[in-house]
């Protein structure tokens, strides 16, 4: 396990889920040492109507995660990669050393506790369900770091609520690709601060184009003001990386 963790929300089975996975894991994976696939379910006592947990629930799940970990990764016999919650159940998933006895060891940790569960193992050597169903897709990952930028915003007491000029970097190939990107960016209402020639030569995508556009960072705005960018940068062979903006306090909001 590595101490990069995060949450994002999708749809399993056409239900509302929500998973949260240790991202920095995935540059270790598939690790040769955990070829199978371990997982435990446990349907919730108090879940939501729409199948996501409760706030009522919210301590004993967590300190079910906690001893799980604990108990089923001892001595490096498995590693815990994620979780799902959907459906009224919370399924946790971890790899697994050979040879190790999955049902018996969640039999015992499971022994104590006030769930029911199911349990189960597979073999998963690429780790396929960690990278195929658990980890998120290319705009769920930006959804996901546009979250930690608002965070690191909020730690530096920025109340998220003034607009501001909000500057988005995007990369692309060639020159005529940036070009694209820049036309329709500014039928948005996005102005151009700067654009790169990059060296085309290379084939990657080095041409740049930051654009900027008032707005509010705001926990509610902040996709909606992006990620028409980056399915624009997409569109045009290119690469969006992100936005910033100035710290804007309290004080300076009114």
């Amino acid at each position: 396990m590595t101490s990069h963790w995060d949450f994002y929300f999708t749809r399993v089975d056409d239900q509302p889920a929500s998973i949260y996975l240790d991202l920095g894991v995935a540059a270790q994976a598939p690790r040769a040492a955990y070829p199978e696939l371990g997982y435990v379910r446990i349907p919730m006592l108090q879940p939501r109507e729409d199948g996501l947990s409760s706030n009522e629930e919210f301590a004993a799940l967590g300190a079910l995660e906690d001893h799980l970990g604990q108990a089923l990764c001892a001595d490096d016999r498995a590693c815990f990669v994620g979780r799902n919650t959907s459906a009224g159940c919370r399924d946790f998933f971890f790899y697994v050393q050979p040879g190790a006895d999955w049902p018996l060891a969640v039999s015992r940790a499971m022994a104590q506790q006030d769930y029911d569960y199911e349990a189960g193992s597979n073999p998963d050597p690429q780790w396929q369900s960690y990278f195929g169903f658990l980890y998120p897709d290319d705009e769920a990952l930006q959804a996901m770091r546009n979250r930690g930028v608002l965070h690191a915003l909020e730690e530096a007491g920025d109340a998220l609520v003034a607009p501001r000029p909000i500057r988005h970097w995007a990369y692309f190939p060639h020159p005529s690709d940036r070009d694209r990107y820049v036309d329709q960016a500014r039928t948005l209402g996005f102005t151009v601060v700067t654009v790169d020639e990059g060296d085309a030569t290379t084939g990657r995508a080095s041409c740049l184009a930051l654009m900027e556009r008032q707005d509010v960072p705001g926990h509610g705005t902040i996709n909606m003001v992006c990620m028409p960018l980056f399915h624009m940068a997409r569109q045009c062979n290119g690469d969006y990386d992100g936005w910033e903006c100035q710290v804007v306090g309290s004080e300076d909001a009114s």
